[in-house]
């Protein structure tokens, strides 16, 4: 109810958006976070370079943060749950998948970092970047996990998400804080030595994995 001797008002509609703006404004704040990273992320910059305007960014995206997760999410990709029908095959393609994301599409120090770092204080901010940024990849991994306990594989009492994230975190902190980079490419040795702890049989997923794809059953062992 309008409050006496106020007058209702009806909010003009105003011009549409141009996806083609957003598009390019997008792939604009992608180039300029790989080259300056994001403490250094100028609007003015990125305006530039998409042909447009900072009051046009900033109508569309009030917060620098959330225009830099939308960059970082056109260029992703919501995974598929891996299924090889090998637990080891499964985990550490997860893994791969994960570590390739952070190293070749979220440039984890020069981006990743501060822009946690930047959205910490506003819990609003903080529980996006993980919805969008994170669990994705968390998600399709937790559904490879729940799949190997199912047929057997894994303890029963297994799990899932927890394991998820103890093989993430190792997959942050390399992306966080660096790492070398045949650890990027070679993930097997972490995902055995968390294998060992919780696989039924280890040495029955050490053999289903070095059989052919075609060759593999889904059964317990």
């Amino acid at each position: 109810m309008v409050p006496a001797g106020r007058r209702a008002v009806t909010p003009s509609a105003g011009r549409p958006r141009d996806p083609a703006i957003d598009t390019a404004v997008l792939t604009a704040t992608l180039g300029v976070l790989r080259e300056n990273g994001y403490p250094r992320l100028a609007l003015e910059t990125v305006a530039a370079r998409a042909g447009t305007t900072k009051a046009s960014i900033r109508r569309r995206w009030p917060v620098r943060q959330d225009l830099v997760i939308d960059a970082l999410a056109s260029v992703l990709t919501v995974p598929t749950a891996p299924d090889n029908g090998c637990t080891r095959c499964d985990l550490t393609q997860s893994v791969r998948l994960l570590s390739e994301t952070l190293r070749d599409r979220l440039p984890g120090g020069l981006v990743l970092a501060p822009l946690i770092a930047d959205c910490a204080h506003d819990p609003a901010l903080r529980r996006r970047l993980v919805e969008v940024l994170v669990e994705p990849s968390r998600n399709a991994a937790t559904v490879a996990v729940r799949r190997a306990v199912d047929r057997g594989d894994l303890r029963p009492d297994t799990d899932p998400a927890l394991l998820v994230d103890l093989l993430a975190s190792t997959v942050y902190q390399r992306a966080l804080f660096g790492g070398a980079p045949e650890e990027w490419a070679s993930p097997g040795p972490m995902v055995d030595l968390l294998l060992r702890g919780v696989a039924v049989d280890f040495a029955h997923l050490v053999r289903v994995g070095q059989q052919p794809a075609g060759a593999r059953h889904h059964h317990a062992p």
